[in-house]
């Protein structure tokens, strides 16, 4: 489901669907949509892999190519050995710090990357009803804190009820986001030589 299919999904669940008189206009819906594709991306990043040409004499990896960063996981250098020789690392503004010098060869960087909903998906169509759920009950909560102190047909019924259903959809979710993040938890490892 692309961007603009999103937005019509999302504005179905709100039953904003008249384009002579939405109540939320299309920024605000993509907005949400867009804060709760980065809250998924945190619990369930797409896993990338990149090789990284090290310079001689250097410690540092550039890595503000990689797009949609999030963060690394291993940096492994030299590539090749058995066991796998990974770095200790420190990640600063888009560079990585290695412990041992490069040699002009391949570092090979395991990274987490952001997720992208726009002309195409990132977001497996198994987990999209979770980025409607959690974009319709922003919406919905924002809707109840502007209608506050407003005069409406529905009086302050109309606040309550979007109150409800907004918190309703986004404990809803949390317990999905919750659930993902479980399956996708990383326990992280690290292997050394014998002189560490």
């Amino acid at each position: 489901m692309n961007l603009t299919e999103m937005t019509a999904r999302v504005r179905e669940d709100l039953q904003d669907t008249d384009s002579q008189n939405y109540h939320w206009t299309t920024a605000e819906i993509q907005g949400a949509i867009s804060r709760v594709v980065m809250e998924y991306s945190i619990q369930a990043p797409i896993q990338q892999q990149t090789n990284i040409a090290t310079t001689d004499g250097d410690t540092e990896l550039d890595l503000t190519a990689l797009s949609g960063l999030l963060g690394v996981e291993s940096v492994e250098f030299p590539i090749g050995k058995a066991p796998r020789y990974l770095q200790r690392f420190e990640l600063w503004t888009g560079h990585v710090h290695m412990e041992d010098e490069g040699d002009g060869s391949n570092a090979r960087v395991r990274w987490l990357m952001i997720h992208s909903l726009a002309e195409t998906s990132t977001i497996p169509a198994e987990h999209e009803e979770i980025i409607v759920l959690g974009a319709t009950g922003y919406l919905a909560m924002s809707a109840a804190a502007y209608t506050v102190d407003r005069a409406s047909i529905a009086g302050h019924w109309g606040t309550i009820n979007y109150k409800a259903w907004g918190k309703e959809r986004l404990d809803r979710y949390d317990k999905n986001l919750k659930q993902i993040a479980r399956a996708n938890r990383v326990i992280g490892r690290t292997l050394y030589t014998q002189d560490d």
